[in-house]
């Protein structure tokens, strides 16, 4: 359990060819997410990014092995993601559509993973010290502290390497073509680099759009664990049409046996809000989990909106 709250994103990336590597046959994974939450006293269920997918690999000789992926989104129940759906230009879940998510055919080796297809992208990928991931609570996103506007990306038009692991450091990048509809070839790039040895995880991510918005964000992560404390920081730096923004999100899980007590800061200039959150996750088995989280969003110049959910998850 506490290992799924503190988790960097782009550890998915790192443990991808392995787990790929352990299979010749199609595997069957997903994600339920379902949450009853109250926003400013009007309650209702949400789907929190509900997931189901289909991955495997061919053998092709010499340490090479083909992989592929596809992955869709669907609404188990209300609205996709409640009232923070993911709308950025390529971010979108497209709940109920086959392949809305990562899917993509590529090569793995001993040289490292190459795919191409619909993905997040790196910048995406490096996480963020975000600990309410896929709830209402969320501060990664196209809505939200890190990544706010159009830095939280799934491309449609993917082609990305992964180098192999040296010593807990890798590195991903990514070039997207068609990215805002232009006739450039390469239309952003993506890049992100990971390292992580035992307590200490470090990410830095940067972004470049080469389309008529003129923008591009870097951003650095940590994460260092001490016993059951695990303490986290992400700083961001956009400029959009020649101006500059800056992010920040601090947080700090607990664990307790089954139960992690979690809480984060943010603040975002980018789309002119403070949030913070509190909330605990009860681990009933390694697949189930309960989360209770409470928000508060104040918007510059606008009146707060306070949040409660209570959420349960299931992973197959």
């Amino acid at each position: 359990m506490k290992k799924s709250l503190i988790a960097l994103a782009v550890a998915g990336v790192v443990a991808a060819p392995a787990a790929f590597a352990a299979t010749s046959n199609v595997d069957v994974y997903g994600k339920i997410r379902i949450a009853m939450s109250s926003v400013d006293g009007d309650w209702g269920l949400s789907d929190q990014a509900s997931r189901i997918g289909f991955k495997g690999s061919e053998d092709l000789g010499g340490g090479l092995k083909a992989i592929w992926q596809i992955e869709s989104g669907f609404t188990a129940a209300g609205d996709q993601l409640g009232a923070w759906t993911d709308s950025g230009p390529l971010g979108q879940d497209k709940a109920g559509v086959l392949a809305s998510r990562n899917t993509f055919v590529g090569l793995a080796g001993g040289f490292g993973t190459f795919l191409m297809g619909r993905h997040d992208t790196p910048y995406k990928l490096a996480g963020s010290a975000d600990l309410f991931a896929d709830t209402m609570g969320d501060a990664q996103g196209s809505g939200g502290i890190i990544g706010g506007g159009r830095f939280d990306l799934r491309a449609d038009s993917a082609i990305a390497y992964i180098t192999p692991d040296y010593s807990g450091f890798h590195a991903a990048v990514a070039i997207v073509s068609d990215y805002a509809l232009t006739t450039d070839v390469v239309d952003a790039w993506s890049l992100a680099l990971v390292y992580a040895n035992g307590p200490l995880k470090v990410t830095a991510g940067f972004e470049d759009h080469q389309d008529t918005a003129d923008e591009s964000a870097w951003k650095l992560n940590g994460s260092y664990t001490i016993g059951d404390l695990t303490l986290g920081a992400t700083y961001e730096s956009q400029e959009v049409f020649g101006t500059d923004y800056d992010n920040y999100l601090v947080s700090a899980a607990y664990g307790m046996g089954p139960i992690t007590l979690a809480l984060q800061y943010g603040d975002t200039e980018t789309l002119g809000y403070k949030q913070i959150t509190a909330g605990a996750i009860y681990g009933l088995s390694k697949r189930t989990n309960v989360a209770v989280a409470y928000s508060n969003i104040d918007p510059d110049g606008g009146s707060s909106i306070d949040v409660f959910t209570v959420q349960m998850n299931h992973d197959f």
